[in-house]
């Protein structure tokens, strides 16, 4: 019988491969051939983490973020967007579901961090960088991946035009902290995508023709997608070490200084936010089921 993180995985994947008009590849995954997303389970992900827990600058968070429902189990809060920086960056709490995956994809022109908060994330980094203008498995040679075991507290940098993605291999929902730059209006292509949540305890069901008219118009974004494993990349790389420069470089500095060079200041929060409850959710059946989360 599948589970919810089961089916996460399966709607997210195809509902990406309806929408999705590229063509799909076979991706293997130490040398097994596989065409869809890597299962719960399917290879004990060995490669290390960063090493040395980072310390995340204090950031005066928004105090009425706005917050959508993204695809078919992503929690999304934007805690700092492309009208309170000038567009210098957006700054994003993403929070998972069990199983939840962000295919492998492209930001052309915007470098992204990745701050690890939860246990249970396995996080893709590709092996090269491509310019602006080279597509993978279109006009150049396919990539790979490297899957990483992260930890809480990891910082991850993924340059412009670096094969990344995410995926929630835990069995609780798992949040990160992202900030790409420069924004280029990444925020409101996510709000275009998503369903605006009011109650995060209360989380509404999965609108995919929002997902369809996000992707659609995803290049005006700077954005190269795929709707699964295989479109991007060639193989994906669990039990191998990952190469220094993938990992080592999470250019912490550039990000705390970006962080402390706000171009609008945000108003103080009227209040800490607390742990709230997220709804977890099938969009396949209507029961719901309930997990506990740090909304941070």
């Amino acid at each position: 019988m599948a589970t919810v993180k089961d089916l996460s995985i399966a709607i997210t994947g195809v509902v990406f491969s309806i929408l999705m008009s590229s063509s799909r590849g076979e991706a293997h995954i130490t040398g097994i051939p596989h065409t869809d997303s890597p299962p719960i389970g399917f290879s004990k992900v060995t490669s290390p983490s960063t090493g040395e827990a980072f310390k995340y600058p204090e950031v005066t968070p928004n105090p009425n973020p706005s917050r959508v429902l993204f695809g078919a189990g992503e929690l999304l809060t934007f805690q700092r967007t492309t009208d309170d920086t000038d567009g210098q960056y957006i700054l994003l709490d993403a929070v998972g579901l069990p199983g939840n995956l962000t295919p492998p994809h492209i930001h052309v022109d915007s470098d992204e961090w990745f701050y690890i908060v939860d246990e249970g994330i396995t996080l893709y980094l590709g092996d090269q960088i491509y310019p602006k203008g080279v597509i993978p498995g279109t006009n150049a040679p396919k990539g790979n991946l490297y899957a990483i075991d992260t930890k809480p507290g990891d910082l991850f940098f993924s340059p412009r035009g670096q094969i990344h993605a995410h995926q929630v291999t835990g069995t609780t929902p798992a949040g990160e902290r992202i900030v790409a730059s420069p924004s280029r209006n990444l925020d409101k292509w996510f709000q275009l995508g998503g369903v605006p949540v009011t109650d995060p305890s209360n989380l509404p069901e999965p609108d995919f023709s929002k997902l369809g008219a996000a992707i659609a118009v995803a290049a005006d974004y700077g954005l190269i997608l795929s709707s699964n494993f295989g479109e991007l990349e060639d193989k994906v790389y669990f039990d191998v070490p990952v190469p220094d420069e993938i990992v080592k470089n999470n250019r912490a500095d550039e990000l705390i200084a970006l962080l402390n060079n706000n171009a609008r200041p945000v108003p103080e929060p009227s209040s800490v936010l607390g742990v709230l409850a997220f709804g977890a959710f099938c969009a396949i059946s209507i029961r719901k089921r309930k997990h506990k989360i740090n909304v941070f």
